[in-house]
């Protein structure tokens, strides 16, 4: 069984991977104007969905499983889910920028 901080830990760790490597990615793109960085960007996207809606699905059956962590799971998928108007923003930038 996961301890409460494990949970909550979890959705900080995975958001902390996609939101550094997404600005990154974006940075990359619009100090250097190298195309690599637009295309890591891209394929971050394209991965990254997949990698946190499985997340946001084991926190959820983790917590129709186990029903006194529900909270924990909760807090940890809306942790997760900042990602998405982050990622959109960027997203935004980087394509503005390309013009």
């Amino acid at each position: 069984m996961m301890k409460d901080s494990e949970i909550i830990n979890l959705g900080k760790t995975v958001f902390g991977i996609f939101f550094s490597v997404g600005t990154l990615c974006l940075l990359g793109a619009l100090i250097t104007k190298d195309d690599w960085f637009a295309g890591a960007g891209y394929l971050l996207i394209i991965f990254g969905v997949p990698v946190n809606l499985l997340c946001i699905l084991g926190l959820l059956i983790y917590s129709a499983i186990n029903t006194s962590k529900f909270k924990e799971c909760i807090i940890a998928i809306l942790i997760l889910t900042a990602n998405i108007p982050i990622a959109f923003t960027y997203t935004i930038i980087g394509l503005n920028s390309l013009q």
